[in-house]
């Protein structure tokens, strides 16, 4: 495709004892920790499970991601930390988009008291209304706004000088 950049790879080899690669680890192994820490923890069955990973598989790609994470079919006691990672990630959009009046506060996700499959499925019930809400989709497809600071100019006068003063500081900035 003509004015496509071509996708380049570059691999990068680190020797055991490179301080680089020992950073990066201890990164991955704090990233990994917190969302351990962050994980529900309870008893959790095939019936609870399924449907949050079917409402997550369904808010994936307005995230821009694929919506194939892989059914939890099994019993658990702690959700993997990289379903925590994607359910964070819900979690964040869906705090932006209520302070933003985007959604109710009722949307809001919170993961810290589910310790049971009924905590499961409220989760994913709210996470299939976000995935049907048409404010949250054309929310979640805004760029980011940055907010800039509301200055009240009558509020906030601008310093003034005088000719003579600002010529001082002008020279002054000269030499």
């Amino acid at each position: 495709m003509k004015g496509m950049p071509k996708k380049v790879e570059v691999e990068v080899e680190m020797d055991d004892e490179s301080p680089v690669k020992g950073m990066a680890e201890g990164a991955t192994e704090a990233d990994e920790s917190m969302y351990e820490e962050m994980a529900p923890k309870g008893k959790f069955s095939p019936k609870g499970l399924m449907p949050l990973v079917k409402a997550t598989n369904m808010l994936l790609p307005m995230f821009g991601q694929t919506g194939d994470y892989p059914m939890l079919k099994e019993a658990m006691t702690e959700l993997p930390t990289d379903f925590v990672r994607v359910l964070s990630m819900f979690v964040a959009a869906v705090d932006d988009a209520v302070a933003g009046d985007v959604v109710d506060a009722e949307m809001k996700l919170d993961m810290s008291g589910i310790t049971d499959d009924r905590g499961l499925m409220l989760l994913a019930a709210k996470l299939d209304a976000l995935a049907k809400n048409r404010d949250f989709k054309k929310f979640l497809k805004e760029p980011g706004e940055m907010t800039q600071p509301n200055i009240d100019a009558e509020r906030t006068p601008m310093p003034t000088m005088t000719g003579e003063a600002e010529d001082d500081m002008m020279m002054s900035r000269m030499s």
